[in-house]
């Protein structure tokens, strides 16, 4: 179960900025990448949206996608939306930032991923082997896709056991701005 970042936990600065703005602002980005229009990179998918983040060592963007068919394969035929065969066609947001970034030579080792679902099983894998050393998920993401099959609810599952034992630390933020207390 990801750890859950608290308005009340002591906020700590990270080079003159708030660290929960900046964990706010790259999960802001990946739910606009998701929510982009499919001509302009934006998911195909009619109900599973899912947008990812890569940022490095000093908290730079390394990538970001979301989940989408492959450069070069075709997304316009409506077989491939079919019930029990979209998730064959269309690749994870994660595995699509992690292609960016090799087409880049970026360094990902320590690197810090956003993703606006947790990741499933073969993603988790994916960030273990690459290093990864942080992912942030919005609190509550699972919940926020009604229509997330039981198949990828348990794939999610294994997930968050693979990064618990690969030593990925998860973290849920509240993404949600709060009133400051007086």
């Amino acid at each position: 179960m990801p750890k859950k970042s608290s308005r009340s936990s002591s906020l700590r600065k990270k080079r003159g900025g708030d660290l929960l703005a900046t964990h706010r602002h790259w999960l802001a980005h990946a739910e606009d990448i998701a929510a982009q229009p499919v001509s302009r990179g934006g998911s195909p998918h009619p109900s599973v949206k899912v947008g990812a983040v890569l940022v490095d060592l000093e908290g730079k963007l390394i990538a970001s996608a979301s989940n989408r068919f492959a450069h070069g394969v075709d997304r316009r035929r409506p077989e491939r939306y079919k019930d029990g065969s979209k998730s064959l066609w269309i690749n994870c947001a994660e595995q699509l930032v992690f292609a960016m970034a090799l087409h880049k030579r970026a360094h990902v080792k320590g690197s810090k991923l956003y993703v606006t679902l947790e990741p499933c099983a073969t993603c988790a894998g994916i960030i273990g082997e690459l290093q990864v050393k942080q992912v942030f998920v919005p609190v509550g993401a699972m919940r926020r896709y009604a229509k997330l099959k039981s198949k990828w609810k348990s794939s999610i599952e294994i997930g968050l056991i693979k990064l618990a034992e690969a030593g990925v630390a998860l973290t849920a933020i509240d993404v949600k701005k709060q009133k400051p207390t007086r």
